[in-house]
């Protein structure tokens, strides 16, 4: 018997509880004071699982209701020119769209019969809209103090909701032009606070706005990049040098890939390509050396080096090249020359092999010039090219140079 009273008292009580944080709520709505409680008593029963879907749509218009007057609290205090809350002034509003965004949804389910009647949506339209300027600002206003994370959850609310049913009448892609560049911060923020999916999300619509669009698509392959979708990298990558062959991200890092994967040809074939295009490029013409290089076509990647540097005198990475392929030369004939030293033609052979030391030295020693600091890059091949030019002191100052780089 007290099994059944208790199961009677409970069926009673719980709309009676209800009740009471509904009218909880509206009282701290009309009184502005302990709002933030009611809010969490509300959307506390919104998670319970008995809760019907009706009642959950109300406690969240509730919610979204309290999340309102903590919004007019702070911009009366902004209109008075008092001191005023500006994290909570913002986050008021996230919360109003979070909320009115949820109802929607919950009130949009199908019912027993799977028949789906959107609950109060031309109210829901009515309710957000005001505030869809503020939302834009909230995230500005994180943005610019650089609170990355923050700002991309206002931009991505700000973009997302242009295609929520609630808005459908409005076609605000087409309707609102601050969609695009709205798209591009959120995709900034997302890429500064190494959000991926932020990243991958709003990428299509912000290079619609062609602001900046190379870099929102360098942002893309990064991304794929980091969630470790190869797939998707090299899509992204290959539509890059194809939209914005000027931007050198997308080709440097296919040219990088190619020949991290031994694909020599299909590297050659794409800087061919790109160079047909433009010639004038000197990344085009150092990227096709080093693939020459690999191949071990070096007198063609000296040829191909020798090109870019007529562009870009001091381009380091093909002074590298140029000496790397000019020290093998040297040493791929010392080792065919004749050893006969009453052979005319080992002179012949000594004065070859030294010319292409001398090739190799000139490139080599302005790499040690640009870049002083990188002693294991230039010392070991001019250690080779000075001793076999027999450059006492010079060989000497390399040899130090090495063995103080030993552990």
């Amino acid at each position: 018997m007290r099994r059944y009273i208790f199961i009677l008292f409970c069926a009673i009580a719980l709309p009676l509880f209800s009740a009471s944080v509904v009218r909880q709520a509206k009282d701290a709505i009309k009184k502005k004071s302990n709002i933030e409680q009611a809010i969490k008593a509300l959307l506390a029963e919104v998670d319970k699982p008995d809760v019907k879907p009706k009642d959950k749509v109300e406690y969240l218009q509730l919610a979204a209701e309290c999340s309102e007057r903590l919004y007019e609290i702070e911009n009366t205090k902004l209109y008075l020119k008092q001191k005023y809350d500006t994290t909570k002034f913002y986050a008021s509003i996230l919360d109003i769209y979070a909320h009115v965004l949820k109802a929607d949804s919950i009130g949009a389910s199908p019912d027993e019969k799977g028949r789906i009647r959107p609950m109060n949506r031309r109210h829901n339209r009515d309710f957000l809209m005001p505030y869809r300027t503020n939302l834009l600002n909230g995230g500005r206003w994180h943005f610019s103090g650089g609170r990355m994370p923050q700002a991309y959850q206002f931009f991505d609310v700000y973009v997302s909701v242009a295609t929520h049913p609630i808005f459908a009448r409005d076609t605000l892609l087409r309707a609102d032009t601050l969609i695009g560049p709205t798209a591009y911060l959120a995709v900034v923020s997302a890429y500064r606070s190494q959000n991926n999916d932020g990243i991958i999300k709003h990428a299509s619509l912000a290079k619609s706005s062609h602001l900046k669009s190379q870099i929102v698509q360098e942002y893309l392959c990064k991304a794929w990049q980091a969630k470790g979708d190869s797939v998707r990298w090299l899509s992204a990558l290959e539509d890059g040098l194809r939209d914005y062959p000027q931007h050198d991200y997308f080709f440097s890092h296919l040219i990088d890939y190619y020949v991290s994967e031994r694909r020599f040809d299909t590297a050659l074939e794409m800087t061919d390509s790109m160079l047909a295009k433009n010639d004038s490029v000197p990344l085009y013409w150092y990227a096709k050396s080093l693939v020459l290089l690999k191949q071990s076509k070096d007198r063609e990647a000296i040829d191909a080096c020798d090109s870019c540097l007529a562009l870009e005198p001091d381009y380091v990475d093909a002074l590298y090249t140029k000496g790397i392929a000019s020290l093998n030369l040297a040493v791929i004939y010392a080792d065919t020359a004749c050893s006969d030293l009453t052979n005319p033609q080992c002179r012949r052979d000594q004065e070859i092999i030294r010319s292409l030391y001398m090739l190799a030295k000139q490139p080599m020693e302005r790499v040690r010039q640009l870049q002083p600091d990188a002693v294991t890059r230039w010392a070991a091949p001019l250690y080779r090219i000075y001793l076999n030019l027999n450059m006492g002191h010079e060989f000497e100052e390399i040899d130090y140079l090495l063995n103080s780089q030993k552990p």
